[in-house]
């Protein structure tokens, strides 16, 4: 392509970019100059987002790893203190107030929430998570007012990457290693009723496929945990709950595809993630770990059906948004920011490792590991609601047999139930097909005991049209026909 044909290109996109009636837009970038107060200064790593424009970022380098507040942020104010540009040996220390410490050394990923509590996957040598309160000046240890704890809670010899926290105040962990562990995920009880031995054991522990997991995301009722696993470039679901346990959700299927390549042939893979509710979608932060130059053209984040891996929408202005091609199309490089703060919404040196959501505004908060900014994103439209597929249990008598109901209300626009009886437990299998029998959903595909049960079935984004669903458990299978009238 000749210089020419590149600045047309660029001109058009920014045209494309300008003129859109809905789409995602950067708000800010933190500026990244070492005169200004408003840096973050090094690497960024992850970020926890409190409310709209407050937010705390982490940051994590070889020999720096502490947090920042800021408050009322933009791309030039907000940072509330900071420790200078490029700071050398400078580490937050988690304390009880007396000779309880834990140096904060290898972090990946913090969560906070609205209640200012921030919580930290911390990679020490006992790998605790560690958690602090921001007090809207500072970051700083509290005890827990019932008990008197100051909570911290060691996880273990295997180091900690994703950390999430749910509604009820349960807290999930992922290591970044399975190879050979089992208790690859971890959840937590409350810190409520974390005691002052800090080894309290995990409420429940799932056993994930040998890969490396790098981010975690749970639903605020902790049915749904999701995992983003960087080797093998898929997001796995699990479902359940901390007091039953998860069993794998094989009808949910995200996977990057040969087109998340990068120019020199380098793949990427996902990396953070994150849960919007009540719109039900999950953001998922792909990119290439740890690599300069070339790494710099691709960091994605697409938007995620939870019920089954699809993108939310057909349209692309609204199921991804590529922050690289973004970041080159405001500054004519992967690589650049003049001077650090302009434009002053594009971060350059796109590293986009983590995505969290702020639930009031719907609007989207990343980072630029190497850009060393916090970025805050807007969709211009509507987000669309997704409505949760799932399978309940009827209570009642034991069915005397099987069988498969039709569908209610049939026709449907865009929801319908399906009922169906098991007597016997087995495994079992609900599946939704076009007429050209195709699989478009899977509602069903796991063991069951015994009993009657209701699913629900959402067809947003499928035409209208006729459709097959069909349950096959042990000898026993049965097809019906409903109709999507739109």
């Amino acid at each position: 392509m000749t210089r020419l044909s590149q600045v047309f290109f660029v001109l058009l996109l920014l045209f494309a970019v300008g003129t859109a009636d809905a789409q995602w837009r950067c708000l800010y970038a933190t500026y990244d100059d070492n005169a200004d107060g408003n840096a973050v200064g090094a690497q960024a790593a992850s970020v926890g987002v409190i409310k709209d424009n407050t937010f705390i970022v982490l940051v994590s380098a070889s020999t720096n790893c502490f947090m920042l507040p800021y408050v009322n942020a933009d791309s030039a104010t907000g940072r509330k203190y900071g420790y200078g540009y490029d700071p050398s040996d400078v580490y937050q220390v988690w304390t009880d107030g007396g000779f309880d410490q834990v140096i904060m050394g290898g972090a990946w990923k913090i969560k906070a929430m609205p209640d200012s509590l921030i919580y930290v996957a911390n990679n020490d040598a006992d790998h605790n998570i560690l958690v602090f309160k921001f007090t809207g000046d500072t970051i700083t240890t509290v005890a827990v007012k019932s008990t008197g704890v100051f909570p911290r809670e060691q996880t273990g010899t295997t180091a900690l990457n994703g950390i999430d926290v749910d509604a009820n105040g349960y807290v999930y962990v992922c290591v970044d290693s399975t190879k050979g562990g089992t208790k690859d995920i971890m959840v937590y009880k409350p810190i409520s009723q974390w005691t002052v031995s800090h080894t309290d054991a995990p409420a429940c522990t799932v056993d994930l496929p040998d890969g490396e997991y790098q981010g975690i995301a749970v639903s605020p009722d902790g049915k749904m945990i999701f995992v983003t696993d960087y080797t093998h470039r898929k997001v796995l679901k699990y479902k359940g709950t901390p007091a039953t346990g998860y069993t794998a959700d094989t009808g949910f299927n995200f996977a990057l595809s040969a087109g998340d390549t990068l120019s020199s042939g380098l793949t990427g893979g996902p990396v953070g993630a994150g849960y919007l509710s009540p719109n039900n979608i999950l953001a998922v932060a792909c990119a290439r770990l740890f690599t300069l130059g070339a790494g710099y053209s691709y960091s994605r984040i697409y938007m995620v059906n939870p019920n089954n891996g699809n993108l939310i929408s057909p349209d692309t202005t609204v199921n991804y948004i590529n922050t690289a091609l973004w970041n080159f199309v405001n500054t004519g490089s992967y690589q650049s920011r003049s001077g650090g703060t302009v434009p002053g919404n594009a971060s350059g040196y796109t590293s986009t490792y983590d995505v969290k959501w702020e639930a009031t505004t719907k609007n989207l908060y990343t980072q630029s590991y190497y850009g060393w900014t916090v970025d805050k994103w807007q969709h211009t439209g509507t987000l669309p609601t997704i409505t949760l597929t799932g399978v309940e249990e009827i209570g009642g008598t034991l069915p005397a047999g099987y069988a498969l109901q039709q569908n209610y209300p049939n026709p449907f626009n865009p929801s319908t139930t399906i009922e169906f009886t098991l007597p016997a437990s087995g495994f079992t299998s609900l599946k939704v097909y076009d007429l050209l029998g195709r699989e478009v959903m899977t509602l069903v595909n796991e063991q069951k005991a015994a009993g009657t049960y209701r699913a629900t079935f959402t067809a947003t984004q499928l035409p209208s049209g006729t459709y097959f669903y069909a349950l096959k458990t042990g000898s026993f299978s049965d097809v019906r026909k409903m109709m999507l009238v739109k």
